[in-house]
């Protein structure tokens, strides 16, 4: 798959991101729920606590009771929590941000995966049967290669040989025509 530029094509997982962003934020957001009740119940019970909920040092003093959490555990939690959060929110940004295939791309990549290549007169995939399923999930795919102002040049190029049917220089210009092994 490496033999073309515009072979680097490959799936963004978008469901999947979204499935593990939503977890994240949901554990965040129950956290988040804890550490409200936490300092709801300090403030309304003895004087002591309440002075907790002013002082860093007297809270992080503070001892846990009945099994629960104290206010630094919560707070440790949330910061592991936010920090995965926000890398993985990162990464799916930019997993976003990366280029979706040209339908060209695309369709030359099918092409190559559904027919395959020639090597000594001998047909061949270049991958295994069901690897190659992800070709099938458009919406999902993203290309490694940058946006080019010049595309428009190779478009035009490939229709140009595909009209003048010169079957020396298809195979070379033409991948999706005639694969090239890889």
């Amino acid at each position: 798959m490496d033999s073309e530029d515009t072979f680097g094509i490959y799936r963004r997982f978008g469901f999947l991101y979204s499935r593990v962003l939503l977890s994240k934020q949901d554990e965040l957001r129950r956290l988040e729920e804890d550490l409200d009740a936490m300092d709801h119940r300090d403030a309304h019970t003895s004087d002591k606590t309440r002075k907790c909920l002013k002082s860093r040092a007297k809270d992080f003093a503070q001892t846990s009771t009945h099994g629960s959490p104290t206010r630094k555990q919560l707070l440790q939690s949330v910061e592991s929590k936010l920090g995965e959060y926000g890398q993985l929110l990162l990464q799916a940004q930019q997993m976003v941000s990366l280029n979706k295939p040209a339908d060209r791309d695309h369709l030359s990549v099918q092409n190559f995966l559904e027919c395959g290549y020639e090597d000594n007169g001998k047909k061949l995939r270049p991958l295994m049967e069901g690897d190659d399923e992800f070709i099938y999930r458009k919406e999902d795919l993203v290309t490694l290669r940058p946006g080019r102002e010049s595309a428009w040049l190779d478009a035009f190029v490939e229709r140009l040989l595909r009209m003048i049917h010169c079957k020396p220089i298809q195979p070379q210009f033409l991948a999706y025509q005639n694969p090239v092994p890889i």
